[in-house]
């Protein structure tokens, strides 16, 4: 079973989506709907989500002034 919803990776509305017959955090707090997210994409997809983060990132660093 996914734990994302049928969204593209790095649209909106794409998130974890809870499987009600595996747990969502670890003992250590850890969410585990983010892991089962993770290791249901591609590399390919994991890299492209983690360039758009880092690019969201480097424009709100630009609107800040912050470099």
């Amino acid at each position: 079973m996914s734990p994302m919803n049928d969204a593209a990776p790095g649209s909106e509305s794409a998130r974890p989506v809870e499987a009600p017959d595996q747990p969502t955090h670890a003992e250590d707090g850890v969410d585990l709907t983010l892991i089962r997210w993770s290791l249901g994409l591609s590399p390919t997809e994991r890299l492209e989500w983690l360039h758009r983060q880092m690019t969201a990132l480097a424009e709100l660093q630009r609107a800040a002034g912050v470099r």
